[in-house]
């Protein structure tokens, strides 16, 4: 996998180098369709980690970056091609299927097609200064509730930018990368929820609100505060939590 390096300048005149790459890829998920509450988020929850390098090509301690500007944005794509799969047309408003009768005669009218968004959730994230599942501290990126409306093939491509400033206004993008590809299948063919992975575990324990489960078919738990909380059942397998921090520590801004 290649990525996209970009070079800014920093504050301080030093030149940067960011270098995005892939911590945890997504492999699955059941289509959620085109209601807007049941929504199924990607199996394992897409994770991308930021690296940093100086003007000398040496890379900078995490803890000594600067991330509050830090953004990354994901997109939908096809597997094999450069088409992005990230709008469809809701084809319950196709000609034919929602029939519009006016109230004033008895002519029908049709809706236009509408355009919606095929990845839904949040599409884009702040940066978080986390520990890994071996401890290591590093920048990342955690997209834990998106969800795609449509079965099939499908890769995310993740690009990162700094919030631009009032004097210089424009949003560069500084560097870029894609996941693998991952099968998002309908309800009757969904094969169910990977087990959580260490990862994921490793960011719970940190005050990330994230859905651990215990195993592939069991009940999810959620980390509250540090501590294990077992599911209370009214929400299943594909419940999507809401990102969050513990304390300061996270880097979150």
């Amino acid at each position: 996998m290649s990525f996209l390096h970009g070079i800014i300048s920093t504050q301080q005149g030093q030149l940067h180098k960011y270098v995005l790459e892939m911590a945890q890829h997504p492999i699955r998920a059941r289509m959620c369709g085109f209601g807007e509450k049941d929504r199924r988020p990607l199996d394992p929850p897409p994770v991308v980690r930021l690296r940093v390098r100086d003007e000398n090509g040496n890379f900078i301690q995490s803890e000594d970056v600067d991330i509050w500007k830090f953004v990354v944005s994901a997109t939908l794509w096809a597997p094999y091609s450069n088409h992005d799969r990230s709008i469809v047309i809701n084809p319950n408003t196709l000609p034919g299927s929602v029939p519009m009768y006016q109230s004033s005669s008895s002519v029908m009218s049709l809706n236009e097609p509408v355009k919606v968004r095929n990845l839904v959730g949040t599409t884009v994230s702040n940066a978080y200064l986390l520990k890994d599942e071996n401890d290591d501290l590093n920048i990342f990126f955690i997209f834990h509730d998106l969800s795609v409306r449509t079965e099939g093939r499908f890769r995310l491509k993740f690009q990162f930018t700094v919030i631009p400033s009032e004097e210089d206004p424009r949003a560069i993008v500084e560097a870029e990368t894609w996941s693998n590809v991952f099968e998002v299948y309908s309800a009757k063919t969904f094969p169910g929820m990977t087990d959580s992975t260490e990862l994921s575990k490793a960011f719970a324990t940190q005050g990330i609100k994230i859905t651990i489960r215990k195993n592939s078919r069991g009940r999810p738990y959620h980390y509250r505060g540090g501590d294990i909380h077992e599911d209370d059942g009214e929400q299943d397998d594909d419940y999507i939590g809401d990102p969050g921090v513990g304390s300061s520590t996270s880097g979150v801004r």
